[in-house]
């Protein structure tokens, strides 16, 4: 399971915890077409559409800190804008599962601040 830098992330926002719970929002709301996109663009062989794709996810997981899906999401994106998807399956499906996990600890975080919890995450 992935860990969010709580700290590094706040620092990504200029220490706003409420931009960092909407962003999360955002991101719970967005991150299933920005991988759909993803998807489509390598079943289909289309790197350039992968390329903007990747670059998409990557700066919105780049926000929380999450290291992994950041290189994950950077390795796509290179894939794409050089044209060699060859490894790109293997590669999204390692993206996919640290989105989902992200995902689930952004959850978290949002119930804990409803319930008005310091975060820990």
């Amino acid at each position: 399971m992935i860990k969010l830098d709580w700290e590094r992330a706040l620092e990504n926002v200029d220490g706003s915890e409420d931009l960092l719970l909407e962003l999360a929002k955002v991101f719970i709301e967005s991150s299933p077409d920005m991988m759909q996109q993803a998807r489509e663009a390598i079943n289909s062989g289309d790197a350039g559409a992968l390329h903007r794709a990747a670059h998409n996810i990557k700066g919105s997981a780049r926000i929380f800190a999450v290291g992994d899906a950041v290189d994950e999401a950077m390795r796509l994106e290179v894939m794409g804008a050089e044209g060699d998807l060859r490894d790109a399956e293997e590669c999204f499906a390692a993206l996919d599962k640290t989105v989902a996990q992200l995902t689930a600890v952004l959850k978290e975080l949002i119930g804990q601040a409803g319930a008005g919890e310091k975060k820990k995450l």
